[in-house]
């Protein structure tokens, strides 16, 4: 059953969602593929710019997105997350609006997405799992 906002189901439930997207983003700043990689859940699915891609395996997600490859194209250092609002959850599955920002190592602002991340909670833990983006994709299979 669906939690209603306000009560101390949803707050739970939110609490858990952020700190999941905290490691989202903390493991892909880290520049660590496979670290990020196994802070998803799977299969990982990713909608943008009407591309849709699944990742199977950590090592499948690894494997296609280094983020060397965004560091190069766009002379990213970083992304935070700019607000995050859960609208939806139950026990097992959490959907939030999201908006993030890249930036240059020099914190300069690249660019700014608004998304949709749907984040599962398998064998106890929570994780993104599927991921709707207006970000384009800078090369083949990447998820950014």
């Amino acid at each position: 059953m669906a939690a209603t906002p306000g009560t101390p189901q949803w707050i739970e439930l939110e609490r858990a969602g952020m700190a999941a997207l905290d490691e989202f983003m903390e493991t892909f700043n880290s520049g660590s593929p496979l670290r990020w990689a196994q802070s998803l859940h799977y299969p990982h699915v990713r909608l943008g710019r009407l591309a849709v891609q699944i990742w199977n395996t950590p090592e499948d997600y690894a494997r296609d997105n280094d983020v060397s490859r965004l560091r190069e194209a766009s002379g990213w250092g970083y992304t935070k997350w700019d607000r995050r609002k859960m609208i939806q959850a139950d026990e097992d599955k959490i959907h939030m609006a999201v908006q993030f920002s890249r930036y240059t190592p020099a914190h300069e602002k690249i660019v700014t997405f608004e998304s949709f991340y749907i984040l599962t909670r398998m064998n106890g833990h929570w994780g993104t799992q599927f991921r709707s983006s207006y970000a384009g994709v800078i090369g083949a299979n990447t998820a950014f």
